[in-house]
């Protein structure tokens, strides 16, 4: 039975503590491991604070929090012959250094089970290339979305020999939890939410290059359309709306004109990037963020996504 799984979390940075906390919030037995164990201290810190968030905000229950806390334990790497073997599901989210990923799951694939469902939480590697492992057809990659916590989509690539009925499990799992997975059936660079930012982003930073516009009206025209619909609505569903046969007249008239040097990447990215303007870490990019606390900024944006989840799920739920 999946509910009687017990899941392992291999790196604790944020994401790996944010998974961790997901699995040990709906129910299962996990375990989060990490090299450091300073970096356990912070996760187990982190996990804390984000789990009284969900309390706050009513996403998650006073007894959902204890029981999370009471499921999940921080453990060192030294122990991962004692843990790994009992383990029905790993999730490596170790930094994305090929060299570590490929480490990592060597030691997976000596200590797990042969049945013990692999996943990577990589937003670029091909793990599928990097990792050798007996048994492929149990490993996939399950990319979350930072705050795990409260972002719902997973997207869940599959490799050349991941089988279906691994696919269909994990997909059944993710969605056990409330998330909302989203499936490749190969790996592609950027898979789906990265591969599309990537084009609209290399398309808004020419327009801002060429002075045709803002970085404050590219945000503002996105927040006062997309950002409404995108919801409820997606772009397949909106042009069935609009009709596939006027968005083919437009495209054919538009896709000529598109920014398409696939040499130079975002060209307004390039430009600040040579300034030296990163964004909020570096107090500018795109707008400026002097005299603002990147921890009170980065609250706020937490605030926001969580009521947003929350009139989504109102919304479903009508």
């Amino acid at each position: 039975m999946v509910d009687d799984w017990q899941v392992v979390v291999v790196g604790a940075g944020t994401m790996g503590a944010g998974i961790a906390q997901v699995y040990a919030l709906n129910g299962f037995r996990t375990s989060l491991v990490d090299l450091d164990a300073e970096s356990l201290s912070r996760a187990e810190k982190a996990i804390a604070n984000s789990t009284a968030l969900l309390v706050k905000e009513q996403l998650a229950t006073a007894d959902d929090a204890e029981q999370a806390k009471r499921l999940i334990t921080f453990e060192t790497t030294d122990r991962l012959d004692q843990i790994l073997p009992a383990a029905d599901l790993v999730v490596e989210s170790v930094f994305e250094d090929p060299a570590v990923k490929k480490d990592t799951f060597a030691k997976l694939n000596q200590y797990c089970s042969k049945d013990c469902i692999l996943c990577s939480n990589t937003s670029a590697s091909n793990i599928f290339e990097i990792a050798e492992v007996a048994h492929p057809e149990r490993m996939l990659i399950t990319h979350w979305f930072n705050p795990p916590f409260i972002m719902d989509l997973v997207e869940i690539v599959c490799g050349p020999e991941t089988s279906e009925q691994t696919l269909e499990t994990v997909v059944a799992l993710h969605e056990r939890m409330g998330k909302t997975p989203a499936v490749i059936r190969q790996y592609v660079p950027g898979f789906i939410v990265n591969r599309l930012a990537t084009a609209l982003m290399r398309e808004a930073g020419y327009m801002v290059s060429q002075g045709w516009t803002t970085p404050q009206d590219i945000d503002n025209a996105i927040k006062a359309t997309s950002g409404v619909r995108y919801a409820f609505e997606g772009p397949m569903a909106l042009y069935d709306i609009v009709g596939w046969d006027l968005i083919q007249r437009v495209a054919l008239d538009l896709h000529h004109s598109l920014y398409s040097n696939a040499e130079g990447g975002n060209p307004l990215g390039a430009e600040l990037v040579a300034k030296g303007h990163l964004g909020l870490k570096s107090g500018k990019g795109a707008f400026d963020y002097s005299g603002v606390d990147p921890t009170d900024y980065m609250n706020e944006r937490s605030s926001k996504i969580v009521k947003m989840a929350r009139a989504i799920r109102k919304m479903k739920e009508s």
